[in-house]
């Protein structure tokens, strides 16, 4: 699997408890990019959801959206990733999920 990154960091509690009781673990994710050789996605949507599943020791369900369901995918589609990447800018530089860590 590509390496899930996000550039949201604030998660309201009460929205992950809200997630947890509704049993909504289903995070929105992008189509696979590649930059220096590796292998990327970004979560577009889903960000408590995410941290839902992770408080409650489950999996998340990741959907990969398409030009259908966001037309910044198009961006990634026609290889402009730098500006797919500012559209996903929310609240803090890209880290990756798993370890909290920057990633450029």
């Amino acid at each position: 699997m590509a390496h899930l990154i996000s550039a949201q960091e604030h998660r309201d509690d009460e929205i992950v408890a809200s997630k947890i009781a509704s049993g909504d673990f289903e995070v929105q994710v992008s189509p696979v990019f590649v930059v220096d050789g590796i292998e990327y996605q970004v979560v577009v949507d889903g960000h408590h959801s995410l941290e839902a599943a992770k408080v409650a020791g489950v999996d998340a369900e990741f959907i990969i959206q398409t030009v259908r369901d966001n037309d910044t995918i198009a961006l990634l589609d026609v290889g402009q990733v730098e500006d797919f990447l500012a559209a996903h800018m929310i609240d803090g530089e890209y880290r990756f999920v798993e370890t909290g860590n920057y990633v450029w």
